[in-house]
């Protein structure tokens, strides 16, 4: 008996030990749960894709991923496009009278906000040159316009945005520039397929059939284009006695009004091979 009692304030002390020991634990936070990442995994996102490789051994302007079944596309667009400008040119290569006509085009950037990007086009029509009070004035008052936006779906192998090229281009309400009328209501259940997907390293082509809103199939094509930083292309103001197309412009640092409005000539940039002939082939582009 007295062995028993002299061992009960020792058992004590350890089941005393015991439960403090398991509410501290209990009260001790959870570990936090690993990071979740910013978009689903790329290879989630692009599985049952095909790459588009058009030419070997070249890095395209944009990568493309298509899967014809069901007309889906996606485009990375590379790193660093907050400093590229593009040109976009749209035409109806079927289904149309004019067909193989350019209907139009527009020169556009990416900017990005959050997992969006918005496709924007400068304001380019209104200028200021030589004043540097009237410049500053065209930039505050003259900001360029959102077109469209599209989400990014997931972080490409390049480390650049991908986008749905399909949701941009065709199932898009908002698409001010489309070279023809889209039936939205045919198109959002699946009635469209891909036409062209050819990715070069300046350019890419794009083409979707689909139906417009009397139900008749057209092929819409979009060439979208690297726009170079610097040519040394000199354009030249426009002469009215010759036939051209022009592109214009309001310059608002001159007061005069038959100079304000300024035209300048759309021409093929053609160079001499050997600028020191009088006469001399040209220079291939």
């Amino acid at each position: 008996m007295r062995s028993y009692l002299s061992s009960w304030p020792r058992l004590a002390a350890t089941a005393m030990l015991a439960l403090l020991g398991t509410q501290a634990a209990a009260q001790q936070p959870a570990p936090p749960d690993a990071a979740k990442p910013e978009y689903p995994p790329q290879d989630k996102v692009l599985e049952g894709y095909e790459k588009v490789i058009t030419k070997a051994n070249i890095k395209p302007m944009y990568t493309l991923w298509t899967r014809q079944k069901d007309g889906q596309m996606y485009a990375e667009i590379p790193r660093g496009f907050a400093q590229k400008k593009y040109f976009i040119a749209t035409t109806v290569a079927s289904g149309d009278e004019y067909a193989g006509l350019q209907a139009g085009d527009v020169y556009v950037y990416w900017r990005q906000y959050d997992k969006h990007l918005a496709l924007m086009t400068p304001m380019i029509e209104y200028r200021a040159t030589g004043d540097k009070e009237a410049e500053s004035s065209v930039k505050r008052l003259f900001t360029d316009r959102v077109l469209m936006e599209v989400p990014i779906v997931t972080m490409g192998p390049g480390g650049g945005p991908v986008i749905d090229v399909d949701a941009m281009l065709v199932n898009n309400p908002s698409l001010s520039f489309a070279p023809a009328a889209v039936n939205y209501g045919l198109t959002r259940s699946g009635v469209f397929s891909i036409h062209t997907a050819k990715a070069f390293e300046n350019n890419v082509e794009i083409a979707f059939e689909v139906p417009d809103n009397s139900g008749v199939l057209k092929v819409l094509h979009y060439s979208i284009s690297d726009i170079p930083d610097s040519t040394g292309y000199q354009p030249r103001v426009a002469d009215s006695r010759v036939g051209f197309f022009t592109t214009t412009y309001t310059d608002l640092a001159k007061y005069d009004d038959r100079e304000t409005h300024i035209r300048y000539i759309n021409r093929w940039h053609l160079e001499k091979a050997d600028a020191k002939l009088q006469l001399s082939p040209p220079k291939n582009p």
